[in-house]
């Protein structure tokens, strides 16, 4: 094999590599086509995957894709014994088997395959959906993994765009930029309205504290008011309160100073 074919090869799978999440070991995922071409020119399918490829590689097939070659007939017994010889990957269609062009559709949605073929129709449409890598034998004996398609290229680059933003730093610095070349008309300046002053909040502030008072054992104040504005300068005395005795204390103490005026009478 030439130098240049394995850098396209290189080239094209760093493409679906970079873009689309391919990881070593490439799994290739083999029908019947290409196992039959690869037969009838007597191709060593692993080696030559290997060789080409230049990393670690595993030809897979499904049991859709040895069920339907087993259905082919006589013709295709060496075929099909050379489709057992690779691993079976399980595909969800062991209860229904279906042909191999859908069990290959419904299994590259799920996984990243290298779809070996040489069904044109199966061809075709590995070609339209992005993130699938055809290969397939070139005038049915020289390996050739096929160039991405534009549809795969432009899926890649729409990737590309989701994955890669500019900062908001970055706009700013590109609009400063745009503006002192005099691309871009400078955005007119909004003015801010003065904040007016807040009423203070009223949980936060402390109450105010209340002024003590002198108070007597009778409940009013010892305090002398003096003479303010219009009043006549004369102090108010305090007024005592009267102590009610009892009814009995005071007819005993009536008694008692009856006996003494008749004593002192004498």
């Amino acid at each position: 094999m030439k130098i240049t074919k394995h850098k396209k090869t290189r080239k094209y799978m760093s493409f679906y590599i970079n873009n689309f999440g391919f990881r070593e070991p490439l799994l290739v995922l083999i029908d019947g086509s290409f196992c039959h071409a690869a037969y009838k020119v007597r191709l060593q399918i692993e080696e030559q995957l290997k060789k080409y490829f230049q990393c670690e590689v595993k030809p897979i097939v499904t049991a859709c894709i040895i069920t339907e070659t087993d259905n082919l007939g006589p013709a295709f017994v060496g075929t099909s014994q050379l489709l057992k010889k690779f691993l079976v990957h399980r595909c969800g269609h062991e209860k229904q088997p279906v042909d191999g062009a859908t069990c290959i559709k419904a299994m590259t949605k799920t996984c990243h395959y290298v779809v070996a073929t040489q069904d044109r129709a199966l061809q075709e449409w590995v070609r339209g959906n992005p993130g699938i890598p055809l290969f397939y034998l070139h005038n049915a004996s020289v390996p050739t993994l096929v160039q991405p398609s534009e549809a795969h290229r432009q899926a890649a680059a729409d990737g590309q765009k989701d994955r890669v933003g500019i900062r908001e730093l970055d706009k700013t610095t590109i609009q400063a930029l745009k503006v002192k070349e005099g691309l871009v008309a400078p955005e007119p300046k909004v003015r801010k309205k003065p904040r007016k002053p807040k009423n203070p909040n009223p949980l936060s502030c402390k109450k105010p504290k209340k002024k003590k008072s002198d108070v007597n054992g009778n409940g009013q104040s010892d305090v002398k008011v003096g003479p303010a504005h219009g009043d006549s300068g004369v102090v108010k005395k305090k007024s005592r309160k009267r102590i009610k005795l009892p009814k009995h204390v005071v007819e005993h103490l009536k008694a008692t100073n009856g006996v003494q005026n008749k004593v002192s009478r004498k």
